[in-house]
């Protein structure tokens, strides 16, 4: 069965907690289904200076405000600020962790086939292969700011 991917994590948990009452993982399942803001008061990712030019943006991978004069961020068409989402660093971060993703799936049907996993636990695997990749690796320079206000002061 193809799992549509707005749904995997949600898919993830269900599959990995069958035993559980719904009412043990509802606290986890509403926080993933919430929608949160990252943005400031008015939901914006990217700020903008008195001249109209972006001068922050909210890091989709490090979930922290990034002056992008301080931190790369790729251009991208087609996008309210014209920037990518993701600074350049947090764009190799992800990808790296999805990478390793894929790797560790693929090598559970080798554990499989060699006797190192039973069948029945591959989605708890799976989940903690998914746990894994959740993971926000913070950026070695310590760059970025919390809150809109943080970055202000």
């Amino acid at each position: 069965m193809n799992i549509k991917k707005q749904f995997e994590e949600i898919f993830a948990i269900l599959e990995a907690n069958q035993n559980r009452k719904v009412s043990s993982i509802m606290p986890e399942l509403m926080e993933l289904m919430s929608r949160k803001s990252a943005g400031g008061a008015d939901g914006r990712t990217f700020l903008l200076d008195e001249n109209g030019q972006v001068y922050a943006i909210f890091c989709y991978y490090h979930k922290k405000w990034e002056l992008i004069d301080e931190c790369e961020f790729g251009l991208k068409k087609g996008t309210a600020s014209g920037y990518n989402t993701m600074c350049k660093v947090g764009v190799n971060q992800w990808t790296k962790q999805q990478r390793d993703k894929k790797k560790a799936n693929e090598e559970l049907l080798t554990k499989v086939m060699a006797g190192e996993l039973l069948p029945e636990n591959i989605a708890s695997e799976q989940a903690k292969i998914d746990e894994q990749t959740k993971v926000i690796i913070p950026r070695e320079d310590g760059l970025g700011f919390d809150s809109v206000e943080e970055l202000m002061n």
